[in-house]
């Protein structure tokens, strides 16, 4: 394993992280994924690595940040605050709206793109919601 440059930080720095590293567990934190996730991602695109300094061992690490920089910019996590699923309506086509409204691209256009596939029937399916004869929608 290489290890690039080593800039000369204290151990005792308040943060784990500094302006130019970052440990995995601080990317698990920001980005949601597991600290397995991000040290796989990691070599496999062949991330800027480095001993933590002042930790014996050789198994605490850390990554510059330019090297990570893609994949945090990629994480919707580092983006996103949970939206609220509230629809100011119980109306079924109010609920629908607002939650197809809150949908990422990708994600409108996946669920846009099953149920022209599928159809409607299909997705209640999908859904396990089969259509029951003597079922009614409330009026």
């Amino acid at each position: 394993m290489i290890y690039l440059r080593q800039p000369l930080i204290s151990p005792h720095q308040g943060s784990m992280m500094n302006d130019e590293w970052i440990t995995p567990k601080e990317l698990a934190q920001k980005t949601g994924y597991t600290e397995q996730s991000i040290n796989q991602r990691a070599a496999k695109e062949n991330w800027e690595k480095r001993l933590r300094p002042g930790v014996q061992g050789g198994r605490a690490h850390e990554f510059s940040l330019a090297s990570a920089a893609p994949f945090l910019a990629k994480s919707r996590s580092v983006h996103e605050d949970p939206a609220p699923y509230l629809a100011s309506s119980s109306q079924p086509r109010d609920i629908w709206f607002a939650t197809f409204a809150r949908l990422n691209r990708r994600e409108k256009h996946l669920i846009t793109q099953f149920i022209l596939r599928e159809g409607i029937s299909g997705m209640m399916e999908k859904l396990g919601l089969n259509d029951d004869p003597d079922s009614k929608p409330p009026k």
